[in-house]
């Protein structure tokens, strides 16, 4: 459950381990300021930082993974571009996360500066000047344990923490008689022993208030499948 790490030659003692009081509650928004848009405000001042070799922003071709080409609408394994870039907390080492954005081929042959330095504003900004409307964003959370790479970039304990990941999937809306496609998915990780994800949950059609008063018991009415229909099977 990553709450003692074994050191060699030393033994084995307990990790610091953060309390779920302490973690820093990531919201999933899209803002924007002078440089371009960014994902929520307690990331504002976080920074893109070096990696090793100095690059702060590795674009390169690479295989697409499969969960991601899906979205993508790609092969899995099909070479794809990616700008991978670790950004963080200039103030706060550990607070830090991956982000590998996968762009779609047809946005790569439509706007070539997607392979290299993207300007003032990022690739989104590239992208709507060249589409002239606005893209829409939408979120994907879930956690894995991280890879040996990812954990030693992310400054993670050696095991037993896993990751949070949030795929965020950036789409072109359609126009006229063209559909909707997805510009970009972007892979991002970060520790789950410092991070959560909040989020506001908005009413649905069904529970808008007024709400109409409720006429069967919870723990007796019968089970409702997924198309909504009321199934004494289930």
């Amino acid at each position: 459950e990553g709450l003692v790490e074994s050191r060699r030659r030393a033994g084995v003692f307990v990790k610091e381990h953060p309390d779920r009081v302490r973690l820093t509650v990531r919201a999933r928004q899209i803002e924007r300021d002078e440089l371009g848009y960014f994902s929520g405000p307690e990331v504002q001042h976080w920074r893109a930082l070096p990696w090793p070799d100095g690059e702060r922003t590795r674009v390169t071709e690479a295989p697409v993974p499969a969960d991601v080409a899906e979205i993508l609408g790609a092969e899995a394994g099909e070479l794809l571009t990616v700008r991978k870039r670790m950004v963080g907390d200039p103030g706060r080492e550990e607070h830090r996360q991956l982000a590998d954005s996968w762009i779609g081929s047809w946005v790569t042959e439509e706007i070539p500066a997607m392979r290299g330095d993207t300007g003032m504003g990022g690739m989104y900004d590239r992208v709507e000047e060249w589409a002239g409307r606005a893209l829409t964003w939408r979120e994907e959370v879930s956690a894995r344990m991280p890879s040996p790479e990812e954990a030693e970039a992310l400054l993670m304990p050696a095991a037993g923490v896993p990751l949070l990941r949030a795929v965020r999937i950036t789409t072109l809306p359609g126009r006229g008689r063209q559909d909707a496609r997805v510009v970009e998915v972007q892979d991002i990780r970060m520790s789950s022993a410092l991070f959560a994800v909040g989020y506001p949950l908005p009413r649905g059609a069904s529970a808008k208030w007024p709400v109409t008063p409720a006429t069967s018991d919870y723990y007796s009415a019968p089970p409702v499948s997924e198309d909504g229909d009321t199934d004494e099977s289930l």
